[in-house]
């Protein structure tokens, strides 16, 4: 069988799924538009301090800075415009290079040639530089593990140098923040809709496992509880097709029972005369032994459609159970001394493996029920002194479980399907009432019971709750 996915699961996933993919698209969006925005936002702000650093000191005074000219009076001017505009912009750095990568001037103690290896990323971006446009980098880290951004602009007409300034990404932290807020946002949402989506899913699953309830009991054979609308939606006219149903099915038992009690009564007075002159014929036939042995042939047959006649009558009157607590095992034990009169000429040996167990039950009618399955697992079981009838009361987890066990043949599986079924039997003899009286007693009970068959032996389990 396979495993069923709860409606509760289908109705979480269903909204859960496409609300997560949400959040998590918007939320993915919204901070790559943020990262670009303030990437693109620094970038501008770098060029515009990098095109001012060039305004200031001019390219004619960096061209006539050589290697070991850093103590000269020039170097120190260019220096300290450069350091000036670093401080007043708040930038990481300002430097001047030439096409070739050296460096002219750095706020950084940087000689003056020393080559800028970095520059080798930005390849692309500094020959636009050296065309006349301002361009900036790409995103990178630093020593320090912060990103960083570098915007360049030309040092003169045409540009024989540039200026990089190279500005810290700490927008970024706002970025940070506002990824959290994102994620804080999403996660909220998430599980408001979680939330919402369990209220809506219960006040709908609600009604339907009240219809699953209802179902199963109409199934076991339960047609006495009423199945209640609780609603006027599709739920509420399942509801109103399941209790029409029911009724339906009860009236048909109804009617049923009423039609088997009248042809069993019906049937017993004509049964009791017959049975009557079958005794006067034996007594008049006394002396001739072979019309007796056809008179003893018609009453063997008067009494098996007396006992028809009572089956009949049983199931069709069958009383409501009074149910009290009853120690199972000691009712097992009574089962097992009536089943051995039938046992010990089939040679089927009958053991008993019970723990005490107390259980509210009809005594009476549940003595009968597993008295009916025992006696069936002794019919099943071989003749040739290898068969085995176990009988067995166990508790686990608040229940109580009667087995009854037999190492007959097996019960293929299309029998398995109607053995619960009235008047089905694959008995010559039989009235196929059996089983159907015994699980009419189990439902009566509150129980639940199941077979399991393959070649070798069944077991009947009964599972009762179990009493204090």
């Amino acid at each position: 069988m396979r495993r069923r996915v709860p409606i509760l699961a289908k109705l979480l996933g269903a909204s859960l799924v496409p609300t997560v993919a949400t959040f998590a698209g918007f939320g993915a969006l919204a901070h790559y538009v943020a990262r670009r925005s303030l990437e693109e936002e620094l970038g501008r702000r770098l060029t515009s301090v990098a095109a001012a650093a060039a305004a200031q000191i001019g390219d004619e005074n960096v061209a006539s800075l050589q290697p070991g000219d850093e103590s000269t009076r020039a170097y120190r001017n260019v220096k300290k415009r450069l350091a000036e505009l670093e401080t007043a912009t708040g930038v990481a750095r300002i430097y001047v290079f030439a096409p070739d990568g050296s460096s002219r001037c750095d706020t950084r103690e940087l000689p003056i040639g020393e080559r800028y290896y970095k520059l080798d990323a930005d390849r692309s971006e500094l020959r636009t530089v050296f065309a006349g446009t301002p361009a900036a980098s790409v995103l990178f880290k630093g020593r320090d593990g912060m990103l960083y951004k570098s915007g360049y602009a030309p040092l003169g007409q045409p540009a024989a140098f540039a200026v990089g300034v190279d500005g810290a990404a700490s927008l970024y932290e706002q970025l940070a923040g506002f990824r959290r807020t994102l994620v804080l946002v999403g996660a909220g949402g998430t599980l408001a809709v979680v939330a919402l989506s369990m209220l809506v899913a219960r006040l709908l699953v609600r009604p339907i496992k009240r219809l699953e309830r209802a179902a199963a009991r109409i199934g076991q054979g339960d047609l006495q509880e009423p199945v209640v609308a609780s609603s006027r939606d599709e739920i509420g006219v399942v509801a109103e097709t399941l209790e029409a149903m029911r009724q339906q099915l009860r009236s048909r038992d109804e009617r049923m029972q009423m039609m088997l009690a009248g042809i069993a009564h019906e049937v017993r007075n004509p049964l009791g005369g017959m049975e009557l002159y079958a005794g006067l014929l034996r007594d008049d036939l006394a002396g001739d032994a072979e019309k007796l042995g056809y008179v003893k042939k018609i009453e063997r047959e008067l009494e098996r459609l007396k006992i028809i006649v009572n089956d009949f009558l049983e199931y069709a009157r069958r009383p409501k159970p009074e149910l009290k607590p009853q120690d199972l095992a000691e009712l097992l034990a009574e089962v097992r001394d009536l089943t051995l009169a039938s046992a010990q000429p089939r040679q089927v040996e009958v053991t008993l493996d019970a723990v005490p167990a107390r259980a509210a039950c009809d005594s009476g009618q549940l003595r009968r029920a597993l008295l009916n399955l025992a006696q069936n697992a002794v019919q099943a079981c071989p003749t040739d002194g290898s068969g085995r009838v176990r009988l067995g009361v166990a508790r686990t987890d608040g229940e109580v479980l009667v087995t009854i066990r037999d190492t007959g043949p097996g019960i293929d599986a299309a029998t398995l399907e109607k053995i619960w079924t009235p008047f089905y039997t694959t008995k010559q003899q039989g009235t196929g009432l059996g089983l159907a009286f015994v699980r009419d007693i189990a439902i009566d009970h509150g129980a639940r019971i199941a077979v399991e068959s393959q070649p070798g032996g069944t077991t009947f389990t009964l599972t009762l709750p179990e009493s204090a």
